[in-house]
């Protein structure tokens, strides 16, 4: 998939995230309707917790350390991208699980830093928790990333030796350019 389509289907996911955020906030702010009785419901609510973790298990883990599990996880995926195209195992899968991770993180970004009240959440699973299409976009990509690792398992784990290589290759080059 080019960069170009890439690029634009990530930034159509994040407009898409944030104008039925700026919507519901508009105007269905105090509205909370069923959607499929016992299961789902409309229930707008901010989260402030910044994690879906931290809501679950009472956690109180602040905003600091969530920016940094979110860079290095954004590091991660862009080095795990770069590897497999190094041994030319890219498909359109992966292109769409990597669209649904970016556009994820960029919409955390959003709304940890532009939303005062905290991440606008709107999907209920009863009695379990609220979420967003961000969180949607995050269970994509984890689903999808693991039918491409399985449709790709064999030529991944024969380029093991190639992963290590691979890495210090990346990190000669960081070093070379934070030297410079």
């Amino acid at each position: 998939m080019s960069t170009k389509k890439i690029i634009l289907s990530i930034l159509f996911l994040i407009i898409l995230d944030q104008v039925v955020k700026i919507i519901i906030y508009s105007y269905f702010l105090d509205t909370k309707y069923s959607i499929i009785n016992s299961i789902l419901e409309f229930k707008p609510v901010f989260n402030n917790k910044y994690s879906y973790m931290n809501v679950l298990f009472h956690l109180n883990i602040g905003l600091f350390p969530h920016i940094a599990a979110l860079l290095i996880s954004q590091v991660f995926l862009i080095f795990l991208r770069d590897f497999f195209k190094s041994i030319k195992t890219i498909t359109i899968l992966f292109d769409v699980a990597f669209i649904f991770a970016e556009a994820a993180f960029i919409c955390v970004f959003i709304g940890w830093i532009f939303w005062e009240k905290g991440v606008l959440d709107f999907i209920y699973l009863k009695p379990l928790f609220i979420f967003d299409f961000k969180d949607l976009y995050l269970n994509c990509f984890a689903f999808l990333l693991l039918i491409y690792w399985f449709k790709n398992k064999t030529k991944i784990q024969s380029c093991k030796k190639s992963l290590t290589g691979h890495l210090k290759e990346r990190m000669l080059i960081f070093r070379k350019k934070t030297d410079n």
